[in-house]
């Protein structure tokens, strides 16, 4: 799927450049896509922590942290947040990337192998990832009351049921809902890849939402019983659940595309024109010309008066 971390083609980029070329670039990519999506990702799960805890309303926090944004980024930056959140993508992407250089450079062009090698290691990067940061987040931004202590282990289980379970519908039923809608329903490849890698993932939620909430409770009140846990994920589910689709578009969409984008323009590939540095020199070079052309005319303007 292209831009996305599923694709692994051999014939989507054709990357031509060494090791020793490659993989600085490899990691600036991926360090440029985390440093856009983490701004979001990080506001609003940080969010959902406090309104599970009973610290502060959802879209309250999300405003207050957007405003620190704006108002005051180097705060922002600075944050807790945000830097976890930072290490989290930036440990996906630099995976995924390394992963694919890899197999490129072990020339493996089985299609399915490559997606295997890829997807295992991107998969296991952002679920290990995602579930000590969210322990870590559950332990600062408890309730009121809450005593600081090490995450269980219900905890971190749940963390991980959940992100495994959105992995398996960015990966796998992603991909086969796009080959029913283009074989069966002959929608366009490209719109049905845009469409399921984002929705499914979105419409996964539904399904996560209520592990999340139930993990992040087990942190909060450990001796709470079944009913008042079902209770807890019956209130908090709307919220939750649209918090947790809303995060899937700059995790799968914004950071995906920008990922494998500035990997497009940054690596040497067959099609040399697709290049930043390509790119600038033509436009540089239409820019002169125009000028050229401009100072020719007005010469031959001038030229003529006489």
């Amino acid at each position: 799927m292209p831009f996305h971390l599923a694709d692994a083609s051999p014939f989507t980029h054709q990357f031509l450049e060494g090791p020793y070329a490659r993989v600085p670039k490899e990691l600036a990519c991926a360090f440029t896509a985390s440093f856009l999506v983490s701004p979001l990702v990080s506001i609003i799960d940080k969010a959902i922590v406090q309104e599970i805890a009973g610290i502060s309303q959802l879209m309250r926090t999300m405003g207050e942290a957007s405003k620190e944004m704006v108002m005051k980024p180097k705060q922002f930056l600075n944050g807790l947040s945000f830097r976890l959140t930072f290490l989290v993508y930036f440990g996906t992407y630099a995976t995924a990337n390394l992963s694919e250089a890899a197999l490129d450079f072990y020339k493996v062009r089985a299609e399915e192998t490559r997606k295997l090698y890829k997807v295992s290691a991107a998969s296991g990067a952002n679920i290990g990832l995602l579930a000590w940061r969210d322990s870590v987040f559950a332990r600062e931004f408890s309730g009121p009351g809450t005593v600081k202590r090490a995450t269980p282990a219900g905890t971190i289980a749940g963390f991980a049921v959940r992100d495994c379970a959105t992995m398996a519908a960015t990966f796998y039923f992603a991909p086969k809902a796009t080959e029913y809608l283009v074989v069966e329903q002959d929608v366009n490849r490209h719109l049905a890849e845009i469409g399921c890698s984002l929705s499914i993932p979105v419409f996964s939620q539904f399904i996560t939402a209520p592990v999340h909430i139930a993990a992040l409770d087990v942190y909060n009140r450990p001796d709470a019983t079944t009913t008042e846990r079902m209770t807890q994920i019956k209130k908090e589910f709307g919220k939750v659940c649209f918090a947790r689709g809303l995060r899937i578009l700059p995790a799968f969409g914004i950071g995906s595309f920008s990922n494998n984008k500035f990997r497009e323009l940054t690596i040497r590939q067959p099609n040399e024109e697709l290049l930043l540095t390509r790119r600038i020199t033509r436009r540089i070079t239409q820019l002169n010309e125009k000028i050229r052309g401009r100072r020719t005319a007005a010469v031959e303007a001038t030229n003529a008066a006489k």
